[in-house]
C-alpha cells in the first residue's frame, strides 16, 4: 500500500463524518497527498507540492505567442482590481464540493494588462512549481470574469495546501482546472491539452449537469477548452 493509500485509510472515520459521499477513483494510490478530513477543505495533491515559502512562488510568469516572457511579481500583481468571488469548488472525480470565498484578481484582467495574448481560436496553460502539473484553458474561458488568480481564501491569505500564495480559480470546471501554486501562464496556438487528460484520467473537465443544477452553476460562453 502507498502512503497515500495508507493515509486514506487512517482517516477513514474522520471521511465519514467531514465528507460524506466521498468517492476515490481507481487512481487514487496516483497522488502524493490525499487528506480528505482538511479543514476548511480537502488537501489533494496529483505530485509532491513545492517547499513552502520559495522565492520563485512569490511571482507568476507569462509568456505569449510571441515567446517573450515576462514575471509578475506582488507589485503588478496588486496593481490590479481585486475581486471576491464567492463559488463552488467541485471535485466530480472524487464526489464532492466545498463553497468557498476567493480573492483575487481576474485572469482577464492580467492578460489585458500584461499579456500574455492569444489568437481568437487560442489556448492558455496554467503551470503549477511542483514542476509536473499543468492544465489548459481556451481563449474564452480564461477570458471569464469568475476565472481568478487567487491569493485569499475566505477572508484570509491563501495557505499553502491549497495552493498559496497564487493558485487558478475555475469554479464552472471541474477542480483540477483550478492550478494551485501557480508558476506560469503561457498562450499557445494549438491545444496543448491538460495533464489529465495526457494521463487518460478525464476526457474533459466539464461539470456532469446533476452538479450543474444542483449549485446553479453557469457554463462557460464561447468555446470550450476540452473536447466536447
Amino acid at each position: 500500500m502507498t502512503a497515500s493509500m495508507e493515509r486514506l485509510a487512517g482517516s477513514a472515520l474522520s471521511l465519514r463524518s467531514a465528507r460524506e459521499g466521498i468517492r476515490p477513483p481507481k487512481f487514487a494510490d496516483k497522488f502524493a497527498q490525499l487528506d480528505f478530513a482538511g479543514d476548511p477543505m480537502p488537501v489533494i495533491s496529483m505530485f509532491s507540492p513545492p517547499e513552502p515559502g520559495a522565492a520563485a512562488s512569490k511571482a507568476v510568469g507569462v509568456r505569449g505567442e510571441d515567446l517573450r516572457d515576462r514575471v509578475l511579481g506582488c507589485e503588478e500583481l496588486s496593481s490590479l482590481p481585486v475581486r471576491v468571488l464567492e463559488a463552488p469548488l467541485v471535485c466530480q472525480i472524487f464526489n464532492w464540493h466545498e463553497q468557498v470565498e476567493w480573492t483575487g484578481v481576474r485572469v482577464s484582467d492580467v492578460i489585458a494588462a500584461f499579456g500574455p495574448e492569444t489568437h481568437p481560436e487560442g489556448y492558455y496553460a496554467f503551470r503549477s512549481h511542483d514542476g509536473h502539473y499543468f492544465e489548459t484553458l481556451s481563449r474564452d474561458e480564461a477570458r471569464d470574469p469568475r476565472v481568478l488568480i487567487a491569493f485569499g481564501m475566505n477572508g484570509a491569505p491563501l495557505p499553502h495546501q491549497y495552493g498559496g500564495p497564487f493558485r487558478l480559480v475555475v469554479p464552472f470546471l471541474q477542480g483540477y482546472k483550478s492550478v494551485k501554486w501557480l508558476a506560469r501562464i503561457e498562450a499557445f496556438r494549438h491545444d496543448p491539452a491538460g495533464i489529465k487528460r495526457l494521463l487518460g484520467q478525464s476526457k474533459t473537465a466539464r461539470l456532469g449537469q446533476a452538479w450543474v443544477d444542483r449549485l446553479n452553476i453557469e457554463p462557460a460562453a464561447g468555446r470550450p477548452g476540452d473536447p466536447i
